[in-house]
């Protein structure tokens, strides 16, 4: 008897033990399958994204120059922005590396000239680099976030929660883009606040290729 007593007090030991790991998997399917409800937005929230959005389109293209903070460490640099082409381009002055979006993203270190390349529509830039800004249908807007003299957008690709988000900061009075955060899909953040937007740069191809590529060498 005291052996069937132990024997129950050991598979009851295991049970307890059992149960958290069982009850975090059971969390976690449930979590990676449950949609999140759409967000509420108010009447001023849904008029202030068609600002945004009629903004966003009247610049189709700029250059900026920039200040980056966030988890990759602080750096400063320009970048040049073709929206109706696709085409992105970052170059940083600390870090010797280049960013080119043109179809794909390519981080090139100008160093070691390694090269990192991933496809735009699996970024949150993505949303962004498209003929026609449109926050609404494939793009879900997360929250709409005022504060004195400016507002903050936060985006997602619809249904894509876990592949990040790209929040937008405008100034008001006048609207202006101000900085540029982007959320990786493992919660690490990038903000580029912007200063000196040209709205009417001068940009040609070449700009958007890798160096090696470039027609100018």
């Amino acid at each position: 008897m005291s052996q069937n007593n132990a024997g129950i007090r050991r598979d009851r030991k295991i049970g307890q033990r059992a149960a958290p790991a069982a009850t975090l998997a059971i969390l976690l399917l449930l979590s990676a399958c449950e949609s999140p409800p759409p967000p509420q937005l108010t009447a001023a929230d849904a008029a202030d994204i068609d600002r945004v959005t009629a903004y966003l389109n009247s610049i189709p293209r700029f250059a900026a120059h920039f200040v980056q903070f966030g988890s990759f460490g602080p750096d400063s640099g320009v970048v040049w922005v073709d929206r109706p082409a696709g085409h992105l381009r970052i170059d940083y002055a600390k870090a010797r590396v280049m960013v080119i979006a043109d179809g794909q993203v390519q981080i090139l270190d100008r160093g070691n000239g390694a090269t990192t390349t991933m496809p735009v529509s699996s970024t949150p830039l993505g949303m962004l680099l498209t003929p026609a800004i449109d926050l609404s249908g494939a793009i879900t807007v997360e929250s709409v976030v005022h504060q004195p003299g400016s507002m903050q957008i936060t985006l997602e690709k619809t249904g894509q929660r876990s592949r990040g988000s790209l929040t937008l900061t405008l100034a008001e009075q006048p609207l202006r883009l101000a900085a540029v955060t982007v959320t990786d899909r493992e919660q690490r953040t990038l903000t580029m606040s912007l200063y000196r937007i040209d709205p009417a740069p001068t940009l040609t191809p070449g700009m958007f290729l890798p160096p090696t590529a470039s027609p100018d060498g």
